[in-house]
């Protein structure tokens, strides 16, 4: 059960991560910048709110916008690396810039170039 809170920072983190990808695809980079900054926040206190905040985010994986199912599987690859990779591997089938961004975050973490912190 996840507390009122972490809810609250868990909708906002699918916000961020569907706002970043809208700005990825209209090419602004000023705008996925900052998204990006803003979904690394919420990460860090998701959290810090221990195993609930881990388990809140990896739930996301499961949302039905891939951007959100995206972002949530990356971020959760040090926690849940192989329920993690799974779903950034049947996200890279996907012949979009979802897919490609899966395929090369799956490519990092294999690589051993992973650092989300």
């Amino acid at each position: 059960m996840v507390n009122e809170k972490l809810a609250r920072i868990l909708y906002r983190f699918e916000i961020a991560a569907k706002a970043h990808y809208a700005a990825l695809e209209e090419m602004n980079a000023e705008e996925a910048e900052h998204q990006a900054r803003v979904i690394s926040q919420l990460y860090a206190r998701i959290v810090s709110s221990g195993e609930q905040g881990r388990q809140g985010l990896f739930l996301l994986t499961l949302n039905a916008d891939k951007a959100v199912c995206g972002m949530a599987a990356v971020y959760s690859l040090r926690y849940r690396p192989e329920e993690a990779l799974a779903v950034l591997r049947r996200l890279s089938m996907e012949e979009d810039l979802i897919g490609f961004r899966a395929g090369f975050a799956i490519q990092r973490w294999e690589a051993g170039e992973w650092d989300i912190d």
